[in-house]
């Protein structure tokens, strides 16, 4: 009987093991990506059709928007932004180039797209 428990409680270890590696350090970043991704979109689609109002023009250009977003990779752009700026000193100088590079790449991308 013995012997029988000792495979299932090496592998129950060895699971338990696996399962308790370090979760991934949140992103410095991604809070500020985000935030900018959206008011890029807000602005770009209020500018081009008007106010947001369930219905509208503007609305819908911002549900576009958000499909652009989401297939953007806002979170491989916060993971580069956190490894260029990686010195905690200075990160906040850093980072204000970066989202501003991103608003422009993001408009950008929207007027291709003609939302």
């Amino acid at each position: 009987m013995r012997t029988r428990l000792l495979p299932m409680a090496l592998l129950a270890l060895a699971a338990s093991a696996s399962a308790q590696q370090p979760a991934k350090t949140p992103s410095r970043s991604l809070y500020a990506v985000n935030s900018a991704a959206i008011a890029s979109a807000m602005t770009y689609c209020m500018t081009k059709h008007g106010p947001l109002r369930t219905g509208s023009p503007g609305a819908d250009c911002f549900a576009r928007a958000r499909n652009v977003l989401a297939e953007y990779g806002l979170h491989k752009v916060a993971d580069g932004i956190d490894g260029s700026c990686r010195d905690p000193a200075t990160f906040n100088t850093c980072l204000t180039p970066q989202i501003g590079r991103l608003v422009y790449a993001l408009n950008a991308e929207f007027a291709k797209r003609e939302l």
